[in-house]
């Protein structure tokens, strides 16, 4: 199966963005409207599925503009969801936003859920947090052949094991 038509989401911490988690301002605005752009551009060319982890600023606007897509496309959003805690970590406005997402998307993937083939039953990872993130990321770029990027990605894992893999990045300035 072709992973041409499968694109993940992703991006630079929103801690590392200038205008943090001020989504009012006119830079943040901008990015938004790149990242819509972005996403419909690739939809247009090709890419039906997305995925993403729903992590702060660029993946959780992602999955909120795919699922607003999915009213009106064909195309389908896949949330990788890699550790129970991480809405928690959340404000609770984007805590709502986070589980929106999971609400209208295609399907979650649980990463931080495991099958214990001896015991024939479902049991949570021993895993810590940093490895089920990893986890996850390799999950999404197994799965798809495109990523699209927001920020700068060099040094951070899911950039560059994009890279390593022969992914096609697209990436969009965040300012």
């Amino acid at each position: 199966m072709s992973k041409s038509n499968r694109c993940v989401i992703s991006g630079t911490d929103i801690y590392r963005l200038p205008f943090g988690f001020n989504e009012d301002s006119r830079e943040c605005q901008k990015v938004k409207t790149r990242l819509l752009h972005a996403i419909t551009a690739l939809h247009k060319n090709g890419v039906d599925e997305f995925y993403t982890d729903c992590g702060l600023g660029f993946p959780l606007w992602g999955g909120e503009i795919v699922t607003g897509l999915m009213n009106y496309n064909n195309v389908k959003l896949f949330v990788c969801f890699p550790y129970e805690d991480q809405p928690y970590k959340y404000a609770e406005n984007w805590r709502e936003r986070f589980f929106k997402v999971h609400e209208l998307c295609t399907e979650v993937f649980p990463i931080y859920v495991k099958f214990d083939d001896e015991n024939k039953n479902f049991d949570f990872s021993d895993e810590n947090e940093e490895e089920l993130v990893r986890r996850g990321a390799d999950y999404m770029l197994e799965k798809c052949g495109k990523m699209l990027f927001g920020g700068d990605g060099d040094g951070l894992y899911i950039y560059d094991e994009a890279r390593k893999r022969g992914l096609e990045i697209y990436t969009l300035e965040m300012v």
